[in-house]
């Protein structure tokens, strides 16, 4: 069976109904996130198939049930950066403000389990060894395999709608390169992804802003230089 994945970000502003979170805390706890998009995208065989917003427009607990029923369902594995430390959270203490059960994530011990990449996948956190190393941005992942990071403005300055598809969309090209990275495929199979994945967003509209921001040669690592089998030194 071909494996399903769900590249997942959230966009959040503060709940007005609640006190006003420390101001001295650069992210609010999670209860104080109110969830606007949960930008996605959908992998089958790690070939991208969709890109978009769960419950788009929808109020937040609609977004929520929506998202709730489709994972329990489908059964994917979701894919985040840093989900474990926010996206997560957030998604389940919004959940238990509206009443929503999420038995997906509670009733599978993988999902939940930091050092398991069953269910849901923290790339952060694995390229971090899980806490070991110090945990980078997204933003440097993303250039490091030929992605164009933050497009000229922040999260604030653009609709949460689109935002929320750059970053899955650029999420999706780490994890491509961190399937290869584990060695869950090879270089050639990687490549072909990778070419998949190019093509995917130059027909997306939503991705008009990144598609000509990627240096393609390095994401397609076609222009890098396999082992050729030298002898390894000593």
């Amino acid at each position: 069976m071909s494996p399903t994945h769900l590249v997942l970000d959230i966009e959040t502003i503060p709940d007005p109904e609640l006190p006003r979170a420390d101001e001295s805390e650069r992210v609010p706890a999670p209860p104080h996130n109110q969830i606007v998009t949960m930008g996605c995208m959908l992998l089958e065989d790690y070939v991208p198939k969709r890109l978009g917003v769960v419950g788009e427009n929808a109020p937040e607990g609609q977004m929520l049930a929506d998202f709730a029923l489709w994972l329990d369902a489908k059964r994917p594995t979701v894919v985040t950066w840093n989900g474990r430390g926010f996206d997560m959270p957030v998604i389940t203490s919004r959940a238990f403000k509206h009443g929503i059960s999420m038995p997906w994530w509670f009733n599978d011990r993988n999902t939940r389990y930091r050092y398991s990449t069953e269910g849901h996948f923290d790339l952060m956190d694995f390229l971090a060894d899980f806490g070991a190393a110090k945990n980078a941005r997204l933003d440097a992942y993303a250039k490091l395999v030929g992605f164009p990071g933050k497009v000229g403005v922040d999260g604030s300055q653009v609709q949460p709608m689109v935002h929320a598809g750059r970053l899955a969309a650029q999420t999706a090209a780490i994890f491509l390169r961190v399937e290869l990275l584990r060695g869950s495929y090879d270089r050639a199979r990687y490549q072909e992804l990778a070419r998949t994945m190019l093509a995917f967003i130059d027909e997306h509209p939503r991705l008009g802003e990144i598609a000509g921001k990627i240096n393609r040669e390095s994401f397609a690592l076609s222009a890098a230089v396999a082992s050729s089998g030298a002898a390894a030194p000593g």
